[in-house]
């Protein structure tokens, strides 16, 4: 344990870890989800449209797409907007504190297994055959539209932050 000064103690773990307030952590959120977001839904497009010299408008887009909205709908309403919800209360809760911590241990390691199995994923048949193509651009585009709908948790509450004291009281 290391000494504060005021009476606390950090473990040494806090002593050396960055520190960030409550802003910087809820735009590190809703940027990484921005970002997240903006690379699987690039992904799941490209899966059916590959662009180069024979590029063309591919109709199949369209009903993966609907298929793909309606389950990141799904996905957004039943997982992801809840979990945004605790997350913002996590880094709301915590103050200043690390910096890496605006999600926990645990959202960290589903974000490395949804990355490797992503990896994975693209690295199999399934990425050289018609069928996996579409089943790729599905699963990438229902994730991305789930994260783009959940992502907007974090953006209010960065919003909430933002605006000036005076005005958030007259209403």
């Amino acid at each position: 344990m290391v000494e504060t000064g005021v009476g606390r103690t950090r473990t040494w773990y806090d002593a050396v870890t960055p520190r960030a307030g409550v802003m910087a952590q809820l735009v590190s959120a809703a940027a990484l989800w921005l970002v997240a977001t903006s690379i699987l839904l690039v992904r799941g497009v490209l899966f059916i449209e590959r662009p180069g010299p024979d590029f063309h408008f591919d109709p199949w887009l369209v009903p993966i797409a609907a298929v793909a909205l309606t389950l990141g709908l799904v996905k957004a309403r039943l997982i992801l907007l809840p979990y945004a919800g605790r997350a913002v209360a996590r880094i709301e809760g915590r103050g200043r504190a690390c910096y890496f911590g605006f999600f926990a241990p645990r959202s960290w390691l589903f974000v490395a297994v949804m990355m490797g199995g992503g990896m994975w994923l693209r690295s199999t048949a399934l990425a050289h055959s018609w069928w996996g193509r579409v089943g790729l651009a599905t699963l990438y585009l229902a994730v991305g539209t789930a994260l783009a709908l959940a992502d907007r948790v974090f953006w209010a509450a960065v919003a909430r932050r933002a605006r000036p004291r005076d005005v958030a009281a007259r209403g």
